[in-house]
């Protein structure tokens, strides 16, 4: 995943440019700016990110004029809307500035280290926090979708056929997940398990992008209760017809997202 610089950092970037441009400054034309925008707009941004990496380990940069040239560009970008380019040249600016302040000609200002620190600090903090807020909110509307766990599924378990034919080769499978949900589909097709949402005591309903199914249980649990259901191509009501095939498991595990 590409990273972008965060508004309220680039923002303070801009101050820093500003900062610096009113110091006194031997006249010098950047000469990393006009490279990197030339290879960004004819090979990528990756290209323009090799070649800044040069730039970085030369040592013999002026670090007034190409951190000017550096925010031109960048100014440039945003105001373009180029939000990669931006990201791109915003890290190579952020960059430029770590090396300064590690001992590069034309120190930052005094005070302006901490302020970059901070402002970095702040920035990797708030977007924890909607990270954390983003999962919290995704495994509520999962377990609002799933409805509630129960422990007393079993005994809806089985295979459930036509009751007036010993043919289970229709036959619909009812199992439990090792989480607790109701697990069911057709052994006549090659399609993947219908994790069931708990709607009542023996009513389950399950719904995707293309299916819309309901099931209701009847009578006592095991053998002979029957399974009354909108499956197409099944007849209505189903009787469970005895356990499930040998080496089912217990429980079936849900698969990782």
């Amino acid at each position: 995943m590409k990273r972008y610089m965060p508004i309220t950092f680039l923002s303070l970037l801009v101050f820093i440019s500003i900062s610096v441009r009113t110091s006194p400054v031997q006249a010098q034309e950047p000469v990393i700016a006009p490279e990197i925008g030339k290879l960004i707009a004819e090979e990528g941004v990756d290209a323009a990110n090799q070649r800044f990496a040069q730039f970085l380990s030369s040592g013999s940069l002026n670090y007034t004029a190409e951190t000017q040239g550096l925010m031109t560009l960048l100014n440039a970008y945003m105001q373009a809307g180029n939000q990669e380019a931006t990201g791109a040249v915003g890290e190579m600016y952020a960059q430029l500035m770590q090396q300064m302040m590690t001992g590069g000609s034309n120190a930052l200002p005094p005070g302006m280290a901490a302020a970059i620190f901070e402002a970095q600090t702040a920035e990797e903090e708030q977007k924890k926090a909607e990270e954390a807020a983003d999962r919290q909110l995704k495994q509520k509307q999962l377990a609002q979708s799933r409805g509630k766990s129960r422990g007393d599924l079993e005994r809806f378990k089985g295979l459930y056929s036509d009751p007036d034919s010993d043919d289970i080769s229709r036959a619909i499978f009812v199992t439990v997940s090792c989480d607790g949900y109701l697990v069911t589909g057709p052994m006549w097709a090659d399609v993947g398990p219908w994790w069931m949402r708990s709607a009542a005591d023996k009513v389950f309903t399950y719904a995707d992008s293309w299916t819309n199914l309901s099931f209701e249980f009847s009578g006592e649990s095991g053998p002979g209760m029957r399974l009354n259901h909108d499956v197409e191509g099944a007849v209505s009501p189903l009787e469970n017809k005895g356990p499930l095939p040998d080496g089912w498991g217990e429980c079936m595990e849900r698969p990782r997202r």
